[in-house]
């Protein structure tokens, strides 16, 4: 467990400490990808995939990434929230009002976004 911390420490403070850039998406693949190798809980992996979900899209955009910055970062904090030890009945309100806002103000469409999750659901239960 000691070594689940470091690395989930390590992804975390340099999502927190960089600005936000296409490189954010390599260290939330790596952050994924570690998180499912150490059988991390599937209900928070799900959020946590999820926003990842979100932030690739956004980064993929040089344009969007300097629009949406504060958002960015609002959704790292997130992310830091649910792997640190915040009651999740406080957080789960914050997750739908970060996809909300993403459905709404940035994704073309949310139908696409939610098939992508869906997919990425089916990976981690098989």
């Amino acid at each position: 467990m000691k070594g689940c911390v470091r690395i989930i420490d390590f992804y975390i403070s340099q999502l927190l400490r960089l600005e936000p850039s296409p490189y954010f998406k390599v260290l939330l693949d790596k952050l994924v990808g570690e998180l499912k190798y150490l059988k991390y809980p599937n209900i928070e992996l799900v959020d946590i995939i999820s926003i990842k979900i979100i932030l690739d899209f956004i980064l993929s955009d040089d344009s969007l990434t300097r629009i949406h910055r504060d958002y960015i970062k609002e959704a790292v904090f997130l992310i830091s929230d649910i792997l640190g030890d915040g009651l999740y009945v406080k957080i789960e309100p914050r997750i739908i009002t970060i996809e909300r806002e993403f459905y709404k103000n940035i994704a073309p469409s949310e139908k696409q976004f939610e098939d992508r999750l869906a997919e990425e659901i089916r990976r981690l239960l098989i």
